[in-house]
């Protein structure tokens, strides 16, 4: 009897060491999954916030993208309004009545100042395009007007990149001026006129001094001071909505 109680109690104390080894084992091997989730769940969450942070500056040049586009868009459509429909001969003497004023600079120099002097460039270049549908001079007038524009709103605006201020603005406006009255002078002198010349008229040949340094001259500085004054007193109250 003795040796069956021996027996019987040295097999429930084996059975109980079995039993707590399993009881320490079991823990061990339960908490090795919940790290891993806990590390795929902090790895998923740094990735998000990687992830948003790569994706806000796409959106922000999207939006400016956007925005510039719709900007010179409209400033383009309004040069082009201007361009077709508000302008008027300076001279009444044949054959300098062909030189005509108009407003049509004032869009691009403004976009020019607000959006950088591209902008500028692309105003005018959009203007001459539409209007070469309609040309009638063979598409010498459309080159002539993009030449002179961007001699004025090119130096202009490029200046006031710089010199984000009034006596920038004032400074780029007096350049753009002078600019503009060396380049369209030459321009008319040497390109011009002998095109239209060869073209429609060569009588034109006989004024061609007159026509580039008498007349055209004084056209494209009261022009370009006209434009110059209108988009000086414009330009501050139209920039808020027109920044990017």
């Amino acid at each position: 009897m003795e040796n069956k109680d021996f027996v019987s109690t040295t097999n429930s104390s084996l059975v109980d060491e079995k039993l707590e080894i399993k009881a320490k084992e079991e823990p061990e091997v339960n908490e090795a999954p919940v790290l891993d989730t806990q590390n795929s769940e902090n790895a998923e969450v740094v990735n998000e916030e990687e992830s948003d942070k790569n994706s806000k500056p796409k959106k922000n040049i999207k939006r400016l993208a956007t925005a510039y586009i719709t900007k010179v868009a409209v400033l383009s459509a309004v040069a082009t309004v201007l361009y077709f429909f508000a302008r008027f001969p300076i001279f009444s003497i044949p054959p300098f009545n062909v030189l005509d004023m108009d407003f049509s600079d004032i869009p691009a120099l403004i976009g020019g100042f607000a959006l950088g002097p591209v902008a500028s460039v692309i105003i005018a270049f959009i203007r001459c395009a539409v209007k070469l549908s309609t040309s009638t001079t063979a598409f010498v007038g459309e080159l002539s007007a993009f030449v002179v524009s961007i001699s004025f709103t090119l130096p202009a605006t490029l200046i006031y990149k710089y010199h984000k201020n009034i006596k920038g603005a004032l400074i780029g406006l007096v350049v753009g001026v002078l600019s503009n009255a060396i380049i369209s002078s030459l321009s008319n002198y040497f390109i011009m006129v002998p095109m239209y010349a060869k073209l429609y008229s060569p009588a034109l040949m006989e004024v061609r001094v007159q026509f580039a340094f008498m007349y055209g001259l004084a056209f494209n500085l009261i022009k370009t001071v006209v434009c110059s004054v209108i988009t000086f007193l414009l330009y501050k109250r139209l920039s808020k909505i027109l920044h990017l």
